[in-house]
């Protein structure tokens, strides 16, 4: 049987959520998830964490985590802020964190169709993925709309295939409820892990992760496929 978790959950530290780390676990142990992941916007976006606040949010997680009855993750989603794929987390904090989502909120130019917009969020997602900063794509190829139907067979197929390679999992996001079926199935043929997100911004989300757990089962997911055990060991 998969396990349920949550890697994916703002807290009041992102300026567009809210809950403490403690009331997030809490929501998570109400919920009968096996673990929970914080992951507040990077300080790039317009919502992201104050640079000042960046401790004491790691301090509050610690303090969440000791007396939770579940296994607690500190991450971040960080944002592209670079052509060659940097993000906005530095090296240093990034030691600090247990596991670091990208999560693709503004792109360099502007373009004047959808097949140009999704070939710029894959070449900029590609670079991000080759440099091997992250742990997990969050709402992958969602960018104002889906966009993995206006690339190619071909080239989708690549990037899984580099995703493997570079052990980068996939997200199931449930506020989007992307990505599609068939996708999900050539990351199982290729070997990439899948993670399971809410995008939680108020405590009520947190957990709540139906769609993603029917996903995973009509895909044949089994729980060695999931990246939570990257984590629990």
């Amino acid at each position: 049987m998969l396990q349920k978790f949550d890697f994916h959950v703002h807290s009041a530290y992102s300026l567009d959520g809210e809950g403490t780390p403690a009331s997030i676990v809490e929501a998570a142990e109400a919920r009968d998830l096996a673990a929970i992941a914080i992951t507040d916007h990077g300080p790039e976006l317009s919502v992201g964490i104050s640079p000042g606040k960046i401790i004491p949010r790691l301090q509050d997680i610690e303090i969440a985590r000791k007396d939770a009855r579940i296994p607690v993750f500190i991450g971040m989603e960080a944002n592209i802020v670079g052509p060659d794929g940097e993000i906005d987390l530095d090296g240093r904090l990034v030691e600090k964190l247990d596991l670091v989502l990208i999560g693709m909120h503004n792109l360099g130019s502007s373009v004047s169709n959808l097949e140009e917009l999704a070939r710029e969020y894959l070449t900029t997602v590609v670079k991000v993925v080759e440099r091997k900063e992250v742990d997990i794509l969050a709402h992958p190829f969602q960018f104002q709309r889906y966009l993995l139907p206006y690339l190619p067979q071909d080239e989708i197929i690549e990037f899984v295939k580099l995703a493997a390679e570079r052990e980068v999992a996939v997200e199931l996001n449930s506020k989007y409820r992307v990505p599609d079926e068939d996708f999900l199935r050539a990351c199982l043929r290729e070997g990439v892990k899948l993670s399971v997100g809410t995008d939680a911004h108020t405590v009520a989300e947190v957990g709540r992760v139906d769609w993603p757990m029917a996903t995973l089962r009509r895909i044949g997911a089994k729980q060695e496929d999931m990246v939570l055990g990257r984590f629990l060991r």
